[in-house]
């Protein structure tokens, strides 16, 4: 029977018909007989119930579904494979087994799979978390990078092979164990697992197999038991020597192509994170309103579009004005470029644990420290929740420190 064939249960299959053709006796004789040899009438079939293999080496029908393979030590091996079409998509299922009556088990057992859960569900129950993992990376190409990396991680390591059916709240703590063993911070084990649920959530609403529930109530263990963390709060703000011994850093390197002195008093004047300077376009400058839009601003839920528009500092507007109109961005720089140049510069001079985003931080408390209120400091920082404004509020003397400090006017006339 062809190989091809689908069966189900309740299904007729017929039976292939068997032709038997004997010999006439009288010319088997007369051949006997100018061979010089005598044999008895031969019987030729073409169809074989017999179970043996052919002779010529050819796999062969022995079973509806099921393959026989020979193989090269002469034992053959059993191979079944169930095909199905659903909503114009060739399903197969597919295994091999060393025995026929394993073979015949597991198509029994796969075939009242079927019947119960449907085709569909019993497709998605040999899925990977890889394979969950580089369907959302296929459709969601607007990830973050940090979000990427977390997920190709989670995909080459042992934990990606897993099966999605095998998934449980002991294997998610398990991971968890792992990681904080490399001696990775809590912060940082929870925002792997926290894009990890995530994307399988995703995966669980388009078809796949997840026990997403289980899934999440690890998460919320986890959470409790204090396995995971939220990121600090840091308190780092640099102090004007410190900018100072960067900033002449920058300006003695002539070899530097990004104006890396006007980005560093900008972001400190602006209170924007790197990402977002890099973004600012002159389209969504308004001069006169003193605003700019910022598009993309980091937001806890909502990845792209949360486009805000945001007031400038006089420092920060008489900054922008300085760059040169070549294009499409202010700063038309790449990300990575200018944090490595930042990174370079810092460590040349041996500041020590100072990041960039701290140059945010100081600029929002500096607005504190002015005296003005939350709700002022928000127009600027682009926050809409104030208990995360609060977080950069490290308030240690009133008035403002960057007052005539000497690179403000220093940048703007570069």
């Amino acid at each position: 029977m062809p190989a091809d064939i689908i069966t189900f249960p309740g299904a007729h299959v017929a039976t292939p018909r068997t032709e038997t053709r004997i010999e006439s006796p009288v010319r088997v004789a007369d051949a006997n007989t100018e061979s010089g040899a005598e044999h008895p009438p031969e019987t030729k079939s073409k169809g074989r119930s017999d179970g043996r293999r052919k002779k010529d080496g050819k796999s062969r029908s022995v079973d509806p579904n099921i393959q026989e393979i020979p193989g090269e030590n002469g034992r053959s091996s059993y191979r079944v494979q169930i095909r199905k079409s659903i909503g114009g998509a060739n399903l197969s299922f597919t295994k091999t087994f060393s025995k026929l009556a394993m073979a015949r088990k597991w198509k029994k057992r796969k075939l009242a799979e079927i019947e119960i859960d449907g085709v569909q569900a019993v497709s998605r129950r040999d899925d990977t978390v890889s394979d969950a993992i580089s369907a959302r990376l296929a459709t969601h190409k607007s990830l973050g990078r940090s979000a990427i990396q977390q997920l190709r991680w989670l995909q080459e390591s042992q934990f990606g092979k897993r099966k999605l059916s095998e998934l449980s709240v002991d294997v998610l703590t398990d991971l968890a164990d792992d990681m904080l063993a490399e001696d990775r911070q809590p912060q940082t084990v929870a925002g792997y697992l926290t894009i990890c649920v995530n994307t399988l959530d995703w995966a669980s609403r388009r078809g796949y197999s997840v026990p997403i529930a289980a899934l999440k109530q690890a998460m919320e263990h986890m959470w409790e038991d204090e396995i995971l963390a939220r990121s600090e709060e840091r308190d780092r703000r640099p102090t004007i020597s410190e900018l100072d011994k960067i900033l002449e850093s920058v300006c003695r390197n002539k070899r530097q192509k990004i104006p890396l002195a006007k980005i560093i008093v900008f972001a400190v004047f602006s209170c924007r994170r790197l990402g977002e300077i890099c973004r600012l376009r002159w389209e969504d400058l308004r001069v006169e309103h003193k605003k700019i839009l910022v598009r993309d601003m980091k937001h806890p839920r909502k990845k792209k579009g949360n486009d805000v528009w945001c007031s400038l500092t006089d420092e920060a507007l008489a900054i922008i004005l300085s760059m040169p109109r070549k294009g499409e961005f202010i700063f038309p720089f790449k990300v990575e470029s200018v944090g490595t140049a930042w990174r370079r510069h810092r460590d040349r001079v041996e500041i020590i644990n100072l990041r960039f985003h701290d140059l945010r931080h100081e600029g929002i408390t500096r607005l504190f420290e002015m005296g003005k209120p939350a709700a002022f400091v928000a127009k600027y920082s682009g926050h809409k929740n104030g208990g995360c404004l609060f977080r950069y509020e490290h308030v240690e003397e009133e008035g403002d420190k960057f007052m005539g400090w000497s690179w403000i006017t220093r940048v703007v006339g570069q």
